[in-house]
């Protein structure tokens, strides 16, 4: 597989300059075309109590989501006017509530979909900023973009999270075109004597399979810490200088883990490092 098709999902402006960058330096180094796509409602989220807003709100309503999308587009099109690349904006027509069904409408039709890390501090984050379901239900791999640190502009060093399930073996093939381009691919394992697995599928049969794809290929067995395996995961991932960390979104069911707490939102909200989100 080759990744020749990358959708862009922008939802504000100060943070759309550091994604254009991660998504142009692959569009570039893949020869992909690049598609760049923002969805905004035209009203608010459903509050609990039905609100009758007159057409006079709706209209300005509609009008600050369409000012929004057009300010996203002429930073895209700054960025890409003279790149090397195919790169196209995307309009999403008419009124929309279901703001991830629409981003996901074009990803499905994606080779990557790239994505910034939700902000807890940004008051539209829980509207606007989504990467986890995209992950979940796109059936697309994901590129998660941190909001913070400089932008990604080339894989040379890639860390993959592995545990032998099925959401972990789909990331690991999704990400073959990054990690053929990679120089070194480190296979990270996370267990309570940080030893080899005894069931399921051995990190050492990943490595194999790599390596007959020419992917020079080492495996890390760790020692859960104490705090988190996803912190163990980051730690172990900045040790090495990874550029890029390669994971399984949601091996539990999203409320278990929203619950009880997972490696997935940890990572997700907390990772310094790109990942790469697959289900």
């Amino acid at each position: 597989m080759q990744i020749k098709t990358i959708l862009l999902h922008l939802t504000r402006r100060q943070a759309a300059s550091q994604l254009l960058d991660t998504a142009c330096a692959l569009a570039g180094h893949h020869g992909a075309h690049l598609i760049g796509m923002a969805a905004f409602s035209a009203t608010p989220p459903v509050p609990p109590l039905a609100i009758p807003y007159s057409s006079t709100v709706i209209d300005e309503m509609l009008q600050a989501a369409r000012q929004a999308e057009d300010a996203l587009k002429q930073v895209f099109d700054e960025h890409t006017r003279e790149a090397p690349f195919v790169a196209e904006w995307v309009h999403v027509s008419g009124l929309t509530g279901d703001l991830v069904g629409a981003v996901m409408d074009q990803g499905r039709a994606a080779d990557l979909i790239i994505a910034g890390q939700r902000d807890p501090d940004w008051e539209l984050g829980p509207v606007l900023d989504f990467p986890e379901r995209l992950a979940l239900e796109s059936g697309r791999p994901v590129l998660l973009v941190p909001r913070r640190g400089p932008p990604l502009q080339q894989i040379e060093k890639v860390a993959i999270a592995w545990n032998g399930a099925r959401e972990s073996t789909r990331a690991a093939f999704d990400a073959l075109p990054l990690l053929t381009a990679a120089k070194e691919v480190v296979i990270l394992t996370v267990t309570d004597k940080g030893e080899p697995f005894k069931e399921g599928t051995p990190a050492a049969a990943l490595a194999a399979t790599l390596a007959r794809h020419e992917i020079n290929t080492t495996v890390n067995h760790l020692c859960q810490s104490y705090e988190s395996i996803a912190k163990t995961l980051i730690d172990a991932a900045n040790a090495i200088d990874a550029d890029l960390l390669v994971m399984g979104a949601y091996g539990h069911s999203r409320f278990r883990e929203f619950v009880f707490g997972g490696v997935t939102r940890d990572m997700t909200n907390d990772s310094s490092i790109p990942l790469l989100l697959s289900h």
